[in-house]
């Protein structure tokens, strides 16, 4: 099974990073969902089902003002559940989850706007089994309270048995199975900023997918893992699974 996906059709970095600067003066990224995270249409623009989610609120209402991004929620013709920015400040990555927001009838994508070369997407490899990464996170959910920096020997050396490790492209969406563990860590020194975009599935989409989404990203070897470091406090999270995986 494939890990990770990359579209065919790339859009305008530059233009893109011109509509974040945009959006955050329409709405900051401290307005959204653990503060970091901008909903970019108004209410109308998402399917009904979906506008009370906590991802879309608030709404900022600013495809008006931001023409690449209004460009590429209209051109995908499939009804929106969301539509928002997200941004990882440096030196921080998020804990090991599943989306459980995610089921077979919705297809989330991501895109890259603002990057660096230590911003990594770590994703459970095909066959890994979850009950020892749970035990292996459970080792610092009983630490002394201290920080816990990584950098990425030390993920190679503690997780590089179970996950893979990808750069993504800015100005490409990228598709992974949301069923799988993952992470976006960033060890640069500058926050990142992806495009998401999530859909109700139907058959332009699926379409669109069997004919955009077909280049598989390879993994990074581990001798070209890059530099950084970044405090991974979220590990004290646990393993953050969707309740159909049972873990014993």
């Amino acid at each position: 099974m494939v890990s990770l996906l990359r579209s065919s059709q790339s859009y305008d970095v530059a233009a893109l990073a011109a509509d974040v600067a945009t959006a955050r003066r329409i709405l900051d990224f401290g307005a959204g969902i653990y503060e970091h995270s901008i909903s970019l249409p108004a209410e109308g623009d998402i399917n009904s089902g979906h506008r009370t989610h906590r991802n879309n609120n608030p709404y900022a209402g600013a495809l008006g003002s931001c023409p690449l991004f209004a460009e590429i929620f209209n051109s995908f013709q499939a009804e929106k559940a969301c539509y928002r920015l997200l941004r990882r400040k440096a030196g921080t990555a998020y804990s090991l989850h599943d989306d459980k927001d995610v089921d077979d009838k919705l297809v989330r994508m991501q895109m890259p706007v603002v990057t660096n070369g230590s911003a990594l997407l770590l994703v459970q490899k095909d066959g890994a089994e979850l009950e020892p990464i749970a035990r292996r996170v459970d080792e610092f959910t009983h630490d002394d309270g201290k920080p816990i920096i990584f950098d990425y020997s030390r993920f190679a050396r503690d997780f590089g048995e179970w996950f893979d490790a990808f750069l993504l492209e800015p100005g490409y969406f990228h598709l992974i199975d949301p069923t799988r563990v993952h992470t976006l860590i960033n060890a640069g020194d500058a926050e990142r900023v992806t495009l998401c975009i999530d859909m109700l599935r139907n058959d332009w989409l699926d379409r669109w997918l069997s004919e955009h989404m077909s280049q598989e990203v390879p993994a990074l070897q581990a001798d070209r893992l890059p530099g950084g470091t970044w405090e991974w406090g979220t590990l004290r999270h646990g393993l953050l699974t969707h309740p159909r995986v049972q873990l014993t």
